[in-house]
């Protein structure tokens, strides 16, 4: 079979055609640094050589558990980078990130927007100084597991949006 051009193009138009009769599910969160493109994923700040304060935020769709899940996996992985082999989360803090709808004099407007988000304040120690400190590397390794393979069912991702919605008081 030869490929050319108008055989790629249809190729490629039947399977957007697929995906759209297939519905198009919106994203949920990934273990990855958020920047001003991409406002969904992790981001730390470093308090001492020995606490961060880690936040993440989701998309609209993501339930605020894998948001957590997300926070403590950046937490794991930092002892890992920074070879503090222990660590634990001092505190949990759950809110809302809320945009308003902004429209442009030209024309054009973006849509108010809500996305649930998560911080913890986490310390770490070359060695656990009591119990409820736990392995970086292993907690790493078994939290981006579950990342990887966990799937959101639909009515989890709209049960997400209604909570994100709500916690920015957005109607429906």
């Amino acid at each position: 079979m030869r490929w050319t051009i108008q055989t790629c193009f249809a190729g490629l138009t039947c399977a957007l055609l697929l995906t759209g009769c297939a519905g198009i599910e919106k994203p949920v969160a990934s273990l990855s640094a958020a920047n001003m493109m991409s406002p969904s994923g992790y981001s730390e700040s470093k308090v001492s050589d020995t606490q961060y304060q880690v936040r993440a935020t989701g998309t609209e769709s993501t339930p605020k558990a894998r948001i957590e899940k997300i926070a403590r996996a950046r937490a794991a992985q930092i002892g890992v980078e920074q070879r503090l082999k222990y660590y634990k989360v001092t505190n949990v803090q759950f809110g809302a990130n809320c945009t308003k709808k902004h429209e442009f004099y030209k024309g054009g407007a973006t849509t108010a927007g809500s996305r649930q988000m998560v911080m913890l304040d986490v310390v770490y120690a070359k060695e656990p100084p009591d119990p409820s400190y736990v392995s970086a590397a292993e907690s790493y390794e078994t939290l981006n597991g579950e990342l990887n393979s966990e799937v959101i069912a639909p009515e989890a991702r709209a049960i997400a949006e209604q909570e994100a919605r709500a916690g920015c008081a957005q109607a429906t």
